[in-house]
C-alpha cells in the first residue's frame, strides 16, 4: 500500500474521530464521512479563495487604485503615454535604484555608528 495512501486514511480516521468526540460537531461528521475527506478539504479551499478575493477586491484593491491615481497625479512624466512622446524622461527613474542603494548603506552605517545594533 502506498504510504500516502495510508496517511490519508489516518488522516480521516483521526479527523473523524476527533469530530464524533465532540457532540456538537457529529452533523460534520457525518457530512464528511459521506462526500469524503478529499472533497471536503477541496470545498473549505473554495471558501478560502472566495475570502480571499473578497478581501483583495474591497480592502487591497482600492488602496492600489488610492496609489496610482496619487502616483499619476504628481509624476505625470511617467505614464505611458509621455514615455513614448519623451524617452529621455527614463533617466529620472534611472537614478531611483542607485538612491535606494546608498539609502540602504547610508541607514546601515548610521545604526552602527548610534549602536542601535547592540
Amino acid at each position: 500500500m502506498n504510504l500516502k495512501n495510508k496517511l490519508w486514511k489516518y488522516a480521516t480516521l483521526c479527523l473523524v474521530v476527533i469530530i464524533i468526540l465532540n457532540p456538537e460537531m457529529v452533523g460534520l461528521a457525518l457530512f464528511i464521512d459521506a462526500i469524503g475527506l478529499e472533497m471536503f478539504i477541496m470545498l473549505l479551499e473554495v471558501q478560502v479563495l472566495a475570502i480571499l478575493s473578497a478581501i483583495l477586491n474591497n480592502k487591497i484593491r482600492p488602496m492600489f487604485e488610492f496609489i496610482k491615481l496619487y502616483y499619476s497625479r504628481n509624476f505625470p512624466f511617467f505614464t505611458w503615454k509621455s514615455m513614448k512622446e519623451s524617452p529621455e524622461s527614463l533617466t529620472y527613474a534611472a537614478q531611483s535604484p542607485a538612491t535606494l542603494m546608498y539609502l540602504l548603506v547610508f541607514s546601515a552605517v548610521v545604526g552602527v555608528v548610534l549602536n542601535v545594533y547592540k
